[in-house]
């Protein structure tokens, strides 16, 4: 606009210098000229000047017009594009100027902070500012966390970015990296980023490791230990010496199958298992992987009832179907009470099957119902250390189960047993056949 208003300016005083000249040479060359004739040449010359100053002016303005319409076009076109990723965004977006008023912010920071929102139509704007009409509503009033207001305000004052990490007291505590920047001479914008997976991933990390350090260091103490036995002497004890050796082995297996488990558990992660999926009856797997825990835990004295239609066939990988089944009878059996029972159901429900292993045991406690399934985590780790097994067993059932389309969960009552449930495609619809199962060497893991 300021560059319409300079051309304007210097045609209007191009047209006066020329009306000027004009008159000057109109005095010359017609010095006798009559008053009247003299104004109509006037009239005419001023007429004709001002008709294409103002069509300049006007031709100007015009373009200056379209010009100020495509930029509006751009620049609402842009807000829109810019509002959309910000309604889109899971992280909280706030802006508040130099007296801590928030200016703007997201859907996302209104569930983050005590900040009003609804329900937002497809026409609306995914943002939302405080009414021109009202107050807005300040910073402090939105959260009392120091660490958020303080971020804001050394933002505003300092003019520096800042970083820091914040936690919101809700029902579930969550936890944020807020990074706030300045915006200009007094404003800030702050972004909430939701670091709570992160941090729960990094301490199932860290627990995984050591709890994995300790699964190792138990056998590998006892190996060690009865080594040196060995190497002092005791290999000459032709009455212990046998004993050592089986110790020796017993440990030495232990540490074999659990990094067995971790290298299965690796794979199945990894997607680098293919499933070789097929009909597969259901209850002859079961009545082979209950003959083998038997087998294994021949002195458990628990008893087995099995509610399973026999022509009820799922769609399966054999072999890693027998691998989650004797995973969970296994577990039914080891944390199960002396003389107690172990209880496996299927039933058809749509297009799925309902698998249920229930025994009879202590239970496990509602805290650590949501963490059975992580890796080496043991719920009574004072009973479970005296319990032989790798930690995995669960986790591997969990992959596998999901890598079948299907899902796993658990349900417990303490001192009255626990209920391990997955669910698998039913083979309806598919030609039934029956399937000879393997050894069931995959399966003991």
């Amino acid at each position: 606009m300021r560059d319409l208003e300079r051309r304007v300016w210097v045609a209007t005083f191009a047209a006066v210098l020329l009306f000027a000249v004009f008159e000057v040479l109109k005095t010359i060359l017609f010095p006798n000229i009559s008053l009247t004739n003299s104004h109509i040449m006037t009239v005419i010359v001023a007429g004709v000047t001002t008709f294409f100053v103002s069509r300049y002016a006007l031709s100007r303005y015009g373009e200056a017009l379209k010009l100020v319409e495509r930029q509006t076009v751009m620049t609402e076109e842009t807000n829109r594009l810019l509002s959309a990723v910000l309604a889109t965004m899971r992280e909280g977006v706030l802006i508040v100027d130099s007296q801590m008023r928030i200016l703007l912010y997201n859907d996302a920071a209104a569930r983050i902070m005590r900040l009003p929102s609804g329900e937002l139509s497809p026409s609306s704007s995914p943002l939302y500012s405080a009414p021109q009409s009202s107050r807005p509503p300040r910073l402090v009033d939105a959260t009392r966390d120091p660490a958020i207001n303080a971020a804001f305000r050394s933002a505003v004052e300092d003019r520096t970015a800042v970083e820091t990490r914040v936690e919101t007291a809700d029902r579930e505590a969550r936890s944020f990296q807020l990074n706030v920047a300045p915006l200009s001479r007094d404003l800030a914008v702050g972004v909430f980023f939701d670091i709570s997976q992160l941090e729960r991933l990094e301490r199932v990390r860290r627990e995984f490791f050591a709890n994995l350090s300790h699964e190792l260091r138990t056998p590998l103490t006892a190996i060690l230990a009865y080594a040196e036995t060995l190497m002092g002497g005791a290999i000459d004890d032709v009455e212990n010496n046998a004993r050592f050796i089986e110790k020796l082995y017993k440990h030495a297996a232990r540490m074999n199958e659990l990094i067995s488990d971790i290298s299965d558990l690796a794979a199945i992660e990894s997607g680098k298992v293919k499933l070789a999926t097929g009909p597969v009856r259901l209850r002859s797997v079961v009545s082979e992987v209950i003959a083998l825990a038997e087998a294994r835990h021949s002195d458990c004295g628990i008893a087995f009832s099995v509610s399973v239609p026999d022509d009820l066939f799922v769609m399966a990988d054999l072999t890693r179907l027998e691998q989650i089944l004797y995973n969970l009878i296994d577990n039914a059996i080891k944390f199960n009470k002396s003389g107690g029972s172990v209880t496996i159901t299927a039933k058809e429900e749509g297009s799925t099957v309902r698998i249920d292993v229930e025994d009879t045991g202590a239970g496990i406690a509602d805290a650590d119902l949501p963490r059975v399934f992580e890796r080496l985590y043991r719920a009574d780790k004072s009973r479970s250390r005296k319990i032989e097994g790798t930690g995995l067993g669960l986790a591997i059932v969990k992959h596998l189960v999901q890598a079948h389309g299907g899902e796993v969960y658990a349900a417990s009552e303490p001192g009255r047993g626990s209920r391990f449930t997955f669910t698998l495609p039913s083979a309806k619809g598919h030609p039934q056949r029956e399937t000879n199962s393997p050894a069931l060497s995959g399966a003991e893991k």
